[in-house]
């Protein structure tokens, strides 16, 4: 007993001095950072683990902001346990890490005729999406308007994506990040430098970080993302449609493909599948040991020497400022990549800015291309008035013979119209001879064919998002 008494003394004597440790009682207070600093950035950093390749297991850090974390995920768990531990209103982790949520804008199914007020979280990332792409062509005047219209050309709905029940394949996340190893190395290098100095309370305290949010970083993203959408008749019609977007930047998408790609976009939606689903109880278990986390940083911490505090601090800041690095991407720019790489393909697209609303209407319902015109017509400009009603009849008329509206007005019996009227009755068929006269001069406004849907086009102004 006493040799390895003896054996303790040479080994604590071999140990190198600790820095700051004079015969002052100064102790850094670090009650008030370990639960709750940068708990709403450690919170945004994690929610973007599905988003990223790999993300999921680059959580080895000590992170702050525990108890904050363990709160918000702790009322996904599902049980009398976990409410009590938790309360809250139990949610659903798709709409926690705002997977869905958003509301889409209006749709017409020209074909299907389904229409509805509102669509869902992919309509409005693929709004969104298109809100961002450049003009391939100006119509007139329209170099001072918002007014846009965007052709949307989708393949058919992923047979990778349909075989795998949903799920989204992992190449099209985003890229691995070689910034996560730094809060790494930086929370490994602190625990290690606390050992050399034999600080062991500060050593452990900075490995139960470390272990904890790793462990709690894995479990939170073993959650596979995937997308539910409807799965309608192989016989249905094509499932071209209309997006009716609002705002400051008004503008009309037109979508054309196959009524599963289309419904999809609909009425789809990304969702989370974890193994656990529906209690959730390994999230339950992660959000426990997160609150031990605090607790025991917490009480434990202030034993540690002055210069373990500061290295338990340190590696705090490192991490502090990673996650607050991760919580400024923006994770719906992440979803709309997924979006358009994974489940609609790089579509081919095409946007055109016009003068008026009402070339954007004929425009629209010429490259629609369907049997009734007027019910497109009347979807854009409700209007049902004398001089409106007339010039409804003259574009549908001039798209069944392929005439120019202005053509056509002047055969038109207008003698019951007023001069105002008169005056608005040329000004829209001049508008609506604009926009028979985009569609014939811009080929890449017009579906594609069937020989060259399986064939990239090179065609000069082509734009692939």
């Amino acid at each position: 007993m006493y040799h390895v008494r003896k054996y303790q003394l040479e080994i604590s004597n071999m140990a190198p001095a600790i820095p700051l440790d004079g015969h002052h009682r100064f102790n850094l207070d670090v009650s008030g950072i370990a639960g709750f600093f940068g708990g709403d950035e450690s919170f945004a950093a994690m929610s973007s683990v599905h988003l990223v390749r790999g993300r999921r297991w680059m959580g080895w850090y000590n992170s702050p902001g525990s108890y904050v974390v363990a709160k918000k995920y702790g009322v996904l768990a599902k049980s009398r346990l976990w409410d009590g531990l938790f309360p809250g209103v139990n949610v659903d982790p798709t709409k926690m890490l705002e997977l869905d949520g958003k509301v889409g804008p209006r749709y017409l199914g020209v074909h299907s005729g389904t229409s509805l007020e509102k669509t869902g979280h992919l309509a409005h990332l693929l709004a969104e999406h298109c809100n961002e792409l450049p003009d391939n062509q100006v119509v007139g005047t329209a170099a001072q308007t918002d007014l846009h219209l965007t052709i949307v050309h989708l393949s058919e709905y992923p047979e990778e994506i349909a075989r795998a029940d949903g799920t989204l394949p992992s190449v099209h996340l985003s890229p691995f990040d070689p910034i996560a190893i730094i809060p790494i190395l930086a929370s490994i290098a602190a625990a290690v430098v606390c050992g050399v100095f034999q600080d062991w309370f500060s050593f452990s305290m900075i490995v139960v970080g470390i272990v904890v949010n790793g462990i709690s970083c894995a479990v939170i993203g073993s959650g596979v993302l995937k997308v539910k959408g409807p799965n309608p008749s192989k016989h249905s019609p094509p499932g071209d449609g209309i997006f009716f977007s609002s705002g400051s930047n008004q503008r009309v998408i037109l979508v054309k493909g196959g009524e599963r790609i289309v419904s999809t976009l609909v009425r789809g939606q990304y969702f989370l599948h974890y193994a656990s689903q529906s209690k959730y109880h390994d999230i339950g278990i992660c959000s426990v040991a997160l609150t031990f986390q605090f607790l025991v940083q917490l009480f434990m911490m202030p034993q540690g020497t002055l210069f373990g505090q500061i290295m338990f601090i340190s590696s705090f800041a490192v991490s502090w400022l990673y996650n607050a690095y991760l919580a400024s991407v923006d994770r719906e720019d992440l979803q709309k990549h997924i979006l358009v790489s994974a489940l609609l393909q790089q579509p081919k697209t095409w946007t055109i800015r016009v003068p008026k609303y009402t070339t954007l209407a004929v425009l629209a319902t010429l490259n629609l291309q369907v049997g009734d015109a007027r019910s497109i017509l009347d979807a854009f400009i409700p209007n049902n008035t004398k001089v409106w009603n007339l010039v409804k009849e003259i574009v549908v008329e001039g798209i069944q013979t392929e005439n120019d509206p202005a053509d056509i007005v002047q055969v038109k019996d207008t003698a019951g119209f007023t001069e105002s009227e008169t005056n608005l009755l040329q000004d829209m068929v001049a508008l609506s001879s604009l926009a028979f006269k985009t569609y014939k001069d811009t080929p890449a406004t017009a579906a594609p064919t069937e020989s060259n849907k399986s064939h990239a086009s090179t065609e000069k102004g082509d734009h692939v998002v």
